[in-house]
């Protein structure tokens, strides 16, 4: 019997390392998809690093003047010297340069990302653990208002934060209010994370005497350290990329992205393009560094704590 079915074995395993023709031909079809995307996206990156060192060549007409010549291209990194001397004008005629653009930066980003995920982390413990009446209704509203698309409700968003009720057009404490609502990507993360966490853990804290917030920051919280982390890392590079809301809300406050497209836009004919180049080089810099640090995590699901049994 053993000498009959070791065969059969072997083959059922041969068959689960083996691919069919089909799945070679698919997996074929993707590697070269994916090939193309990434030299498509390292071509725009070492374009951008190229050029951003040109101190003449096509940027500055010789190859339009002189079609049939030989141009000698020269390369200086005076251009990213150059970039920090960038400026746009704010609502009140004040210069602001790229270094105040880049503490803009950091300081948008580090206010909306914390209170954004925090408040986030919250709401999704409360909804997913607790019953109480309406839970469900609350759920289903923070759904439904992820698929409102963002641009319909621009121009009342608009109005609202800049009315004598609300008057937080223009200062700091739009990102600070706009990012406590607790709800969105962050919320259905956290959710479905403290969802699958075990209620055993928080009944083991109340037998011993706890209370509820010693259960979540002491037991609970630290479970969800991957998870929060993840999109902190997430959350900080879609706010460093976002140049639409700086804009549109805080004129005078502009970040790295709004301030270096309002530049392109304004400058589309008449700019610097190795500067402007350089300015874009520094821009993605600290995404580039927060990316390498941490690819491993955001790549890796989320690992969530439970108990076995």
């Amino acid at each position: 019997m053993r000498a009959e079915r070791l065969p059969r074995v072997f083959l059922s395993r041969n068959r689960l390392v083996k691919k069919t023709i089909g799945e070679r031909i698919v997996s074929s079809i993707a590697f070269v998809l994916f090939a193309l995307y990434a030299f498509a996206l390292l071509y725009l990156v070492f374009y951008l690093l190229f050029n951003s060192l040109f101190l003449t060549g096509y940027w500055y007409g010789e190859k339009a003047d002189n079609p049939g010549g030989d141009i000698q291209y020269t390369f200086t990194f005076a251009n990213y010297i150059e970039a920090l001397k960038v400026s746009i004008s704010d609502t009140q005629g004040y210069n602001i340069f790229l270094p105040e653009m880049f503490f803009n930066s950091f300081w948008y980003c580090f206010i909306g990302v914390f209170s954004g995920v925090l408040m986030s982390t919250f709401t999704g413990y409360v909804i997913a653990k607790y019953e109480f009446r309406g839970r469900n209704l609350i759920y289903a509203i923070a759904i439904f208002c992820m698929t409102i698309p963002i641009i319909g409700t621009t121009s009342s968003m608009l109005k609202l934060v800049n009315s004598d009720y609300f008057p937080i057009y223009n200062t700091p404490m739009f990102v600070l209010l706009t990012s406590l609502g607790g709800f969105g990507f962050n919320f259905i993360v956290m959710h479905a994370f403290f969802k699958n966490v075990s209620w055993n853990y928080v009944e083991a804290v109340l037998i011993d005497g706890g209370g509820h917030y010693t259960a979540f920051f002491r037991v609970v919280l630290p479970q969800a350290h991957s998870s929060i982390v993840t999109l902190i890392i997430l959350s900080f590079i879609g706010s460093w990329n976002d140049y639409s809301t700086p804009m549109m809300y805080l004129p005078d406050y502009p970040t790295v992205a709004s301030g270096i497209y309002q530049i392109t836009a304004s400058n589309k004919r008449s700019a610097n393009m190795p500067k402007l180049f350089a300015g874009l080089v520094l821009s993605f810099i600290p995404v580039l560094v927060l990316f390498a640090i941490f690819s491993d995590r955001i790549m890796k699901n989320f690992s969530i704590g439970g108990l076995k049994g």
